[in-house]
């Protein structure tokens, strides 16, 4: 993520769009039979809250450490997922060009935040708040293990600029069973500020607010 940082925007609505879409096709799988004189329809809702952050240490001979911390909480129908994300690279600069060389990566998930955890503006998408804690494990090149942590993140976005707007079809077909799906979605750009663990992470390099909305209607022939 933090040597490869270069997200276009909407990826975070489209995150939304996938998420949401297949919410409502499993949750029309596993329905009960329906008639075929009567379309059933499902709905569903996703969201995507993310920010990166990235910080520079300097080291000898003109070299730094690059620290990236990613943070994304993803509310839907099923409940809300999170994860923290950790990379450290070492760097150089050669001919005017950055050259790095991964040093770690760290993660660590939850599978359902509670609402004292995490809130948001789902309508306007104008602010969200997360506090939660999370345990990291470490993975060094090759494969190997590093140590595992714990790590409280507290983070804040505030949206900024205009709200996007997308919308997208799309038709499923299963044996005798056709899903037709409507997404609409909600996307706005924001500044994010947090902390690990009390020590302060600074403002986001780049961070986003998505929701989603889905309307399935299951046909059986």
């Amino acid at each position: 993520m933090g040597l490869v940082l270069q997200e276009r925007e909407g990826q975070e609505m489209r995150r939304v769009l996938s998420v949401t879409v297949t919410v409502g096709v499993v949750t029309c799988l596993m329905a009960g039979p329906a008639a075929a004189s009567a379309p059933v329809h499902h709905h569903s809702a996703s969201a995507a809250i993310e920010a990166f952050w990235q910080s520079k240490v300097g080291l000898p001979q003109g070299r730094f450490k690059l620290i990236t911390w990613s943070v994304g909480v993803f509310p839907s129908t099923r409940g809300t997922f999170s994860f923290v994300f950790k990379e450290v690279a070492k760097c150089r600069m050669a001919s005017g060009h950055r050259r790095c060389r991964l040093v770690s990566v760290s993660e660590g998930v939850r599978r359902s935040l509670t609402a004292g955890q995490f809130s948001f503006d789902r309508r306007h998408l104008e602010s969200a708040h997360l506090d939660a804690t999370y345990k990291l494990r470490t993975f060094l090149p090759g494969g190997k293990k590093g140590r595992t942590f714990t790590a409280a993140v507290v983070a804040s976005w505030t949206g900024v600029g205009k709200l996007s707007h997308e919308r997208e079809t799309s038709t499923f077909h299963s044996g005798c069973l056709q899903f037709h799906t409507t997404f609409k979605g909600r996307h706005r750009s924001a500044t994010a500020t947090g902390s690990i663990s009390g020590k302060p992470l600074g403002t986001a390099k780049q961070a986003s607010l998505s929701a989603g909305t889905s309307l399935t209607i299951e046909h059986r022939c």
